[in-house]
């Protein structure tokens, strides 16, 4: 579950600008190297590129929790937060799905700096029906949720030991108790799920991509993917 402390969309690029020195989203969007009408869509859906965000970061020594959480307050303790994330690579997705005894103690798992949360999961991506927001093969970086507690719209993991694992967007169904799954690529069919079956819920904060045009993200991200692989392939072997 999101924490209190963390800032939506429109807070964090607002944060961002004034690290960076700027005052508007087309200056922003000169920065992330993207159109000013990315910005205007990641406001109105409350969802951003963190991976471009932390490279601009990262390439202007921002401090990443400045930019992404209000001041901690110090009676709360954050002891119990993980900051090790679980890699679900394709390779295991079906056993992960079932529930195969130890398969969780057996994953990879690496620190995601932008997601704070008491369960976190990056599970790898096997079809391209959510593109062009997110790509085959890239990771989405997810945190625990309860499923009333998602808005409509929203980009989730859908764990289920009945139908596999869904990449979607989740919207509630005119029948009681069920939810449509939708794509945004149009060759693939809406998916309905009751809640019955419906074993796991991940709100997606982030995606990892290996397709990089930005050339001031190359060198994070290509850091984090590499670290990602080198620790799947050990879990492999």
């Amino acid at each position: 579950m999101q924490e209190n402390n963390s800032l939506n969309a429109n807070l964090i690029l607002k944060k961002l600008k004034k690290a960076l020195k700027i005052s508007t989203d087309i200056q922003l969007s000169e920065f992330l190297n993207i159109k000013p009408n990315t910005i205007s869509t990641w406001k109105k859906r409350n969802s951003l590129d963190y991976a471009s965000i932390i490279a601009i970061c990262e390439l202007y020594e921002i401090d990443l929790n400045d930019i992404f959480f209000e001041k901690k307050n110090p009676k709360k303790d954050f002891s119990n937060y993980t900051s090790e994330t679980p890699l679900v690579s394709r390779e295991v997705q079906f056993q992960y799905c079932i529930g195969s005894a130890g398969i969780l103690e057996s994953l990879p798992k690496y620190n995601f700096p932008f997601v704070r949360a008491e369960e976190t999961r990056a599970f790898q991506v096997l079809s391209n029906n959510m593109f062009p927001i997110i790509e085959e093969n890239s990771f989405a970086v997810c945190e625990s949720c309860e499923i009333g507690t998602i808005s409509e719209n929203s980009l989730v993991v859908i764990v289920s030991k009945a139908k596999g694992l869904f990449i979607n967007r989740i919207q509630k169904s005119e029948k009681p108790d069920t939810f449509i799954l939708s794509s945004e690529n149009a060759f693939f069919n809406n998916v309905s799920i009751h809640i019955s079956e419906i074993n796991e819920i991940w709100l997606i904060k982030g995606i990892l991509s290996y397709n990089i045009n930005n050339e001031n993200k190359i060198q994070f991200i290509n850091d984090s993917l590499k670290k990602i692989d080198q620790a799947v392939a050990k879990n492999v072997e």
